[in-house]
């Protein structure tokens, strides 16, 4: 046995012993389960459901993954449902404008958390319409405040990542688009410092198709050689598989997973059982405005058995630290916690609030910066408002 598969034992018999982890043995594919003079006048009790999603809800992206939810618990509660993508911030206001006057909606979903900010001045304009906006975390008096806590999924990402490594260097290509990407990036650190404590997290942010393959080429030009994945387009994974490198996926692949032999697992989020909860209520009459936190533990956060391209001892360690962090034994943010320039931000004895990690802005000790891919977008798309089914 070389001394590198020495030290690998020696560091898993470690975060099994700290961790409380030994002799964890579980079963299982998964481990988580314009203005209110425009709003229209609508029978009582006809309620109709309209989303707003940032990109498109034709591919396997965020907004058709979010979209497709939208579709089974539609049809599971029987709700009438649309949605108009392809939606840009500028743009937000117009799509509510034509969900209420042309769909006939009496509520709305803003599906990206780019809506979030300014979801607050567009409800006030329309008090009979109910909204629920994702990525916020505030609920004004017709809104209902719905967020995640994706970074649970990719503190197991970063661990499963680190173990799977042949070099101790892990990339993160990540969409500032999304929820929290910051504190994805940071928990995917944590993560990967239960196996390397000197272990070194590369992230680079992108957005667009062509900006997430030049970020993807810089962190394998860095020397990574498994990357985690969390973006909006799909394009990142595709990616990933065309340049022959292991990676973990942030989007739903249940049931698809043979299409991604370098897959090492995923995480991800669904949400069909809450907007089935939110539909029932509307349908009832008995929906109110409400804050609502996804988590492994109520089932919103996924994390997936290991793949095909994992190592046998992979899915131990998911076995092993999933459930804590389900009972809320493990966290990714607890103890003492340095930025990369070497601050001490929490003290060993803090556990960082959910609200302070959803705003998190500054890297965790051990994630070097690549910088951003983005670019300015100055030819933005002329969106028709098309209300889809």
């Amino acid at each position: 046995m070389t001394s590198k598969w020495l030290k690998r034992a020696a560091v898993l018999l470690a975060l099994c012993m700290t961790l409380g982890l030994a002799g964890c043995n579980k079963e299982g594919e998964e481990s988580s389960s314009d203005s209110s003079e425009a709003t229209a006048e609508v029978e009582e009790n006809v309620r109709k459901v309209g989303y707003i999603f940032h990109d498109s809800a034709d591919k396997n992206g965020f907004s058709g993954q979010m979209s497709f939810q939208r579709f089974k618990a539609s049809n599971r509660s029987s709700m009438d449902t649309c949605y108009i993508d392809n939606v840009t911030i500028t743009d937000f206001e117009k799509a509510v404008k034509a969900l209420v006057s042309d769909g006939g909606c009496t509520e709305i979903v803003s599906g990206s958390p780019i809506f979030a900010n300014m979801l607050g001045s567009v409800s006030d304009k329309y008090m009979n319409i109910n909204f629920i906006s994702y990525g916020a975390t505030s609920s004004p008096a017709n809104v209902s405040a719905y967020t995640e806590a994706p970074y649970q999924g990719s503190f197991v990402a970063g661990m499963v990542a680190a173990f799977n490594s042949e070099n101790e260097k892990i990339g993160v290509v990540a969409d500032t688009d999304m929820l929290c990407s910051t504190a994805v990036t940071n928990a995917a650190a944590r993560g990967m410092q239960l196996v390397y404590e000197d272990a070194s997290l590369y992230v680079a942010t992108a957005t667009r198709d062509a900006e997430i393959e030049e970020a993807i080429d810089a962190l394998l030009n860095s020397g990574c050689d498994v990357i985690i994945c969390y973006t909006e387009s799909p394009r990142s994974v595709e990616y990933c598989e065309q340049k022959g490198v292991k990676y973990i996926g942030s989007l739903d692949y249940k049931g698809e997973e043979s299409n991604y032999p370098n897959m090492l697992m995923y995480f991800c989020s669904r949400r069909d059982s809450y907007f089935l909860a939110q539909f029932k209520q509307m349908q009832l009459n008995t929906w109110t405005p409400e804050s609502y936190f996804g988590t492994m533990s109520n089932g919103i956060i996924a994390v997936s058995a290991a793949l095909g391209a994992a190592k046998p001892e992979t899915q131990q360690l998911i076995d092993a630290l999933v459930p804590k962090i389900v009972s809320g034994d493990a966290l990714a943010f607890d103890g003492e916690i340095k930025d990369n320039l070497g601050s001490i931000r929490y003290m060993m004895a803090e556990t960082m609030l959910d609200s302070e990690i959803l705003t998190m802005n500054w890297y965790v000790e051990g994630v070097v910066e690549l910088g951003s891919f983005r670019e300015i977008q100055t030819d933005l798309p002329q969106n028709s408002f098309e209300i889809k089914s």
